[in-house]
């Protein structure tokens, strides 16, 4: 019986297998991305895109998974559309075969068993010919080897063995480019993924395996070497104190390879390149269609929004082309040589050099006067205000706008029948359309505070020190990468930039124009001062070098500093000649001027903020736009670096342990003074930190019990746990010593009641058979989401947090939640063959419409002026956002277990507005007709009531009525985007409805209705919409 069971299970593994490779093989034959990922043991991503591309892909955010070919345990393996691309400029070349950089590669020609006279050597690997069957291959493995490496090792794969080893960087882990064919790629995911075998090299457990665009030229290996001490590894085996001596070299190398890039990039903008040859060194591509809300002109779109026909053709960017070529074509050339005398044909100031914007600023201004552009605005119509009793009559003419009422009416219980598309009512009041400016930004939405790096380690201190130091509840802080930034979505709600690191060209701009338009920017050790400052050149190699400076009342700190100096000079150990001349140029306060992409011009006033004291060079520096009040602080000091980085050095990290204090005060005072940004505590005491509680179990106590039988085989251990991914859950009895609850632990206390939540109000309110009848009320918790999330609970279940510390929205978004804000966490069990089951991803705007709907609906509170923003947010006034939701589906047989999690702004006034503002407000314009203020258990029991009444509607079958319901409480009847066809040719589009699915139809102006879908973009969904090529 064994030998039969063995026999059918490798017949079963050798049929997956072969499926499996089947599917490779069709999709590779698209442009497409294959990605083979491994996740954290108990983590489960369904499929996400920004976790089944690789973080260094410059497209990574339009990824969409379009099939899914391998799951396994915690190893996935999907299909990518588009083809992820892969820019391996700052990378580094694998020195000749073999080596022991960055890992043991063999020789690329395999030992002879004769004599090596009788044949010439074999080839390692044999590939097909040069041309369409070539790929190339992403690899990422962590760093520490699974167990020491040793030349005796057998069972590791090496990935010479699979094709040409091309380029490596590090980072946080290792990442290999890696040169195949589709044979030898289908026969390395045979052996390691689809085996489960994920060690290569030197006993490094492999992460990923992604086929990629390959974008430029890396580092030759050579020429760096000759910068770099003595590589401490020269034997296969290596102990532990040996491989992180290795690590220190490889991330040296690194480090290296990128301040290579940054001067040759640097060396690219002061010899003059042409815009096309600037653009085509770009890391990422810019985006070829943009969505407009509102009305914009034409004429002043940056190159980002403007379409550019490129030619199918892709011509490899050489690192070591000469630029006299590419200068031939452009007039003027402008060039600085470090050691020439003044010629006649040398600018006499170096101040009148044009910076890299201007030069593009220059070109896309020419290109438009030669181009005709259209100078229609586009259309904007305005949405509904409000629902009406009656649906206007058929005849009525669209054309005639209706006055607004003074108060909103109830939304009619009666419904017409919906319209062909399920397209919205056209005659009914209009709504305020969504306007945005820099002036009302704190009104919209919660602000953004965006990290901008190329480098995982930069941003993560980043980040940890910004949460550390902002504000809390009124910023949201995200990492901002490549692809986003290039779309330029996420300006018109930054409060702050902080860029880190070096900046391809191609952003750049994108980052300047921001500041030039009001912004605010941090700059940390980044070359993104060349764009704004072109006169502050960098160059001296300080490899992580602790130097003393001084900055208003902080003075002689030490701290690190940038691997480069303001002085001008390529890759040396020693200053240039000329350094003397360029420090005495810091010491005053020059004006410049900068344009930027429309064509303004920009008076830009600088000054120096500190300097260090060893070379007398500016360390701090404040650029100030006197146009638009934009500003940037740049630091060549590293202000966001953790002491524990330096742990290794034992006096580095005493130093830097000594003035972390002092750092943390330095960084607080620039955002504060300098970039307008709030921080915690200022002059007054520290803000106390989140104390957590026990949670309650409340409802009925046979419905309790029934759960609790129902989790019992989910408990663990002799204190009958249920262990989750992100939280230890302990239901506790009147004889159970809770455990002390923490971030990742909660007890829930079943037979007591809380002394905050009034259950009198809640139950008395709540009117519905199964939502919200079991109820786990926690006061404080991480995320009311990770009580619900990996576990089958029972239907209705709802989670009410008083206070989360890790809040998550929509797209793994963080979701501010402050005291005040009414959130809940509910778990749906919907059967996979009801009317609802058919149209899940539906199920989002239903809970939207019943949020919205529980105020309009009211008889008191409909009054107030509360919409839908397309597809989950909730508005205030059509232009303030109040809440939101997110929903989470997984698939257990025939049913559907759904968890939504949502939050609605009831008593908070940050970061945006609330509800009981809106009735304070109105109770001030109307003393005679006073709302009474919304208490939380009655608002959440209304949601609740709605949800299942609504809920109930759709899954009788009665569709239509939820659409004529959602249609007269979203903001967007009426209005009009732009979107992209598969074409790639951009057109305008007046928004008609939602699709069967929840997506957005819109009609061209041929007539044609189009379903369109978001780019990928987690700023502002309803930018950046697309055609999909394959619907």
């Amino acid at each position: 019986m064994l030998t039969l069971y063995y026999v059918g299970a490798t017949v079963l593994q050798s049929w997956r297998i072969q499926k499996a490779c089947s599917k490779i093989a069709e999709h590779l034959a698209q442009p497409s991305s294959i990605s083979f990922y491994a996740l954290q043991p108990g983590h489960d991503d369904g499929f996400d895109p920004l976790f089944a591309s690789s973080e260094l892909c410059g497209n990574r955010n339009a990824a969409k998974v379009t099939e899914i070919l391998w799951l396994h345990a915690n190893q996935r393996g999907c299909c990518l559309r588009p083809l992820q691309s892969l820019h391996i400029t700052p990378w580094i070349s694998f020195p000749p075969a073999p080596s022991l950089l960055p890992f043991a590669y063999s020789s690329e020609t395999l030992t002879p068993v004769a004599s090596p006279d009788e044949s010439p050597p074999q080839q390692r690997v044999s590939l097909s010919d040069q041309g369409e069957h070539r790929m190339q291959l992403l690899l990422e493995a962590q760093v520490e080897p699974m167990q020491r490496p040793s030349s005796q090792d057998t069972t590791c794969v090496r990935l010479e063995d699979y094709g040409k080893l091309i380029a490596w960087k590090i980072d946080s882990h290792l990442a290999v480019l890696l040169e195949t064919d589709v044979e030898h790629f289908t026969q390395l995911l045979i052996t390691t993924f689809l085996r489960n075998n994920l060690c290569i090299n030197d006993q490094l457990p492999l992460m990923r395996i992604e086929s990629v665009r390959r974008e430029g030229e890396p580092q030759p290996f050579e020429l760096l070497a000759n910068h770099l001490k003595r590589q401490s590894r020269v034997t296969v085996e290596l102990d532990k104190e040996g491989w992180k001596k290795h690590l220190e070299d490889l991330r040296a190398a690194s480090v290296l390879a990128h301040q290579a890039t940054e001067f040759e990039s640097h060396k690219n903008r002061t010899e003059g390149k042409s815009k096309s040859d600037i653009l085509g060194q770009a890391s990422e591509p810019l985006p070829k269609a943009v969505a407009v809300v509102e009305p914009t002109n034409k004429a002043a779109l940056s190159p980002a929004r403007i379409p550019v026909t490129v030619p199918k053709t892709e011509a490899k960017i050489e690192v070591k082309t000469s630029p006299a070529k590419s200068e031939a074509k452009v007039s003027p050339v402008y060039k600085t040589e470090s050691k020439s005398t003044p010629t006649k044909g040398t600018p006499k100031k170096l101040d009148s050099q044009p910076s890299e914007l201007e030069k593009l600023a220059a070109a896309q201004a020419a290109q438009q006067q030669n181009t005709p552009q259209e100078a229609t605005p586009i259309k904007v119509v305005a949405a509904p205000k409000a629902a009406i009793p009656e649906i206007p009559d058929k005849t009525d003419s669209p054309k005639k706008p209706e006055k607004i009422a003074a108060e909103a009416p109830k939304p009619s219980k009666t419904f017409e029948v919906a319209k062909p598309l399920n397209s919205p009512v056209t005659a009914t009041p209009p709504r305020p359309v969504l306007k945005r400016n820099k002036d009302s930004l704190q009104e919209s939405k919660p602000l953004n505070v965006l990290v901008y790096s190329d480098s995982a380690s930069a941003r993560d201190s980043t980040l940890a020190t910004l949460e550390q130091l902002l504000e809390r509840n009124v910023y949201t802080i995200y990492p901002l990468m490549p692809q986003q930034a290039a779309q330029k979505y996420w300006t018109e709600q930054t409060a702050l930039l902080v860029v880190c690191g070096s900046v391809a060209p191609g952003i750049g701009q994108v980052l300047v124009d921001y500041f030039l338009q009001g912004g605010k920017v941090l700059s940390l050790c980044s070359d993104i001062l060349h764009f704004i400052l072109p006169n502050y050149r960098t160059a001296e190699v300080r490899e992580h070098e602790l130097v003393q400076f001084s900055y208003d009342k902080w003075q002689r700190v030490k701290m690190m500093h940038h691997i480069f100096c303001y002085q001008p000079s390529p890759v040396k150990k020693h200053f240039s000649t000329d350094s003397e001349e360029s420090t005495k140029s810091h010491s005053r306060k020059p004006s410049m001027e900068l344009k930027d992409l429309a064509g303004h011009n920009h008076n830009l006033d600088v000054q120096v903020l500190g300097t260090e004291e060893t070379w007398n060079t500016p360390s701090l520096l404040l650029a100030k736009s006197l146009q638009s009040g934009g500003k940037a602080v740049f630091s060549q000091v590293h202000l966001e670096t953790n002491p524990s980085e330096f742990e290794t050095d034992e006096i580095k990290y005493s130093i830097l342990k000594q003035n972390e204090s002092t750092r943390l005060e330095i960084f607080a005072d620039l955002l504060r003074k300098y970039l307008d940004v709030q921080v915690q505590g200022g002059d007054g005491p520290p803000q106390p930190g989140v104390v957590y509680q026990q949670a309650y179990f409340l409802g009925r106590h046979e419905s309790k019990f029934e759960l609790l039988e129902k989790l019992r085989l989910r408990c663990s251990g002799p204190d009958n746990v249920i262990a989750t991914p992100k939280l230890t859950i302990k239901f506790c009895g009147k004889d159970d010593k809770p455990p002390v609850a923490n971030n990742n632990v909660l007890p829930i206390l079943i037979h007591s009641c809380p002394e905050d939540f009034s259950t009198v109000d809640y139950f008395d309110q709540l009117k519905t058979e199964h939502i919200g009848r079991l109820v786990i009320y926690a006061p404080v918790v991480s995320s009311s989401m990770h009580v619900i999330n990996n576990l089958e609970l029972i239907n209705g279940l709802a989670v009410l947090p008083l206070q989360q510390t890790a809040g998550v929205g929509r797209s793994n978004n963080q979701w501010l939640s402050p005291l005040g804000c009414a959130m809940f966490s509910l778990q749906l069990h919907l059967a996979m063959d009801s009317p609802l089951g058919s149209r899940l991803p539906l199920l989002q705007h239903i809970i939207g419409a019943a949020i919205v709907n529980s105020l309009r609906s009211h008889p008191q509170y409909g009054i107030l002026d509360i919409s839908i923003k397309w597809p989950n947010d909730i508005y205030a006034n059509g232009n303030q956002k109040i809440g939101g939701l997110v929903i989470n589906t997984t698939l257990q047989g025939s049913q559907a277990i759904v968890n939504i999690g949502s939050g609605i702004n009831l008593n908070n006034s940050k970061p945006t507005v609330c509800i009981n503002d809106l009735i304070r407000e109105h109770n001030q314009h109307s003393p005679n007709n006073k709302l009474p203020l919304l208490k939380y258990e009655l608002f959440i029991a209304m949601i609740f009531n709605e949800i299942e009444r609504l809920l109930g509607e759709v899954q009788n079958g009665d569709f239509d009525s939820f659409y004529d319901l959602y249609y007269s409480l979203w903001l967007h009847s009426g209005q009009t985007v732009k979107i992209c066809l598969p074409n790639q040719q951009e057109r305008e589009a007046e928004i008609v409805g939602i699709d069967d699915f929840g997506f957005l139809k819109v009609k061209l102006p041929s007539g044609a209705i189009e379903t369109v879908q978001p780019d990928g973009n987690s700023f502002d969904m309803l930018k950046g919409l697309i055609v999909p090529k394959y619907h």
